[in-house]
Formats: C-alpha cells, structure tokens, sequence
C-alpha cells in the first residue's frame, strides 16, 4: 500500500539466559583444534607436482590419536589440487577435536597408501588450539 513502510519489522526472540550459559559451556567444552598447514611445491615434480590430504590423518600422543574431522581448502585424497609450477605455495586448514588436557605435545601423522604421508613431530601445546605448520 502507498504510504507504508516496505521494511518489515523484524520480531524479537527471547532465549533465556541458562540456555545461553549452557551452549557457551558445551561449545567450549568440546572445542577443536586447528592446523594451519602450508606447503611449497616441489622443483622435482613436472610443474610442481600436486597436494591432498588423506582422510587417514591424525593428531598422536600418549597412545592416543585424534582424527581429522574436516579439510579446508585442500582436496581429500583420492582428489588432488596441481600446481602450476614449482615453488608454488598451498595454504590449507585442518580440523581435529579438541587434544585431550594431558598432551603437552603431540604428532600430526597422514597415513597413506604410500610411505610418503606428511609427518611433524613434536608440535607444542599452544592455549589457543590453533597451530600452524610447514609440511615437506
């Protein structure tokens, strides 16, 4: 009609402050933690070879593992991301639960159909949960 407002007003929805509290917790609670990854490709591969990351990878201490829950912005193997060339550089992140309160340290391991699965030992607990590494 002529003359009304075309904005509609938006309702306003109450949520109590214990359920709040309650989700805040459990989301902290649970957490994840997050690997920041970055890789170089190499001048031995024909235009720098390729990258992916394998379902199969894990964060490793105290006779535990963690499993990767999510990759961003790499492929999942059988997938592959090419290079164009060498020397360019990927930067991709990964997921994992949160690492349990007693690892002061631990292992990213990608196992694979291959012994050529990306290894880093002995990454510092950090309080954050976010950490960041070179894989060759």
């Amino acid at each position: 009609m002529p003359g009304e407002n075309p904005v509609k007003k938006l309702k306003e929805i109450q949520i109590d402050t214990q359920t709040i509290q309650q989700f805040n917790e459990q989301h902290f609670e649970e957490g994840q933690t997050t690997i920041h990854c970055s890789y170089v490709s190499k001048p031995i591969y024909v235009n720098g070879g390729w990258v992916n990351i394998y379902p199969t990878t894990y964060l490793v201490a105290n006779g535990q593992t963690l499993q990767m829950l999510h990759a961003d912005n790499v492929p999942m193997a059988p997938s592959m991301h090419f290079f164009k060339k060498a020397g360019e550089l990927k930067h991709f992140s990964l997921i994992f639960p949160r690492i349990p309160d007693d690892w002061s340290s631990f292992d990213f391991v990608e196992v694979t159909a291959s012994p050529n699965g990306f290894v880093v030992r002995n990454i510092q607990r950090s309080a954050s949960g976010i950490y960041r590494i070179s894989l060759a």
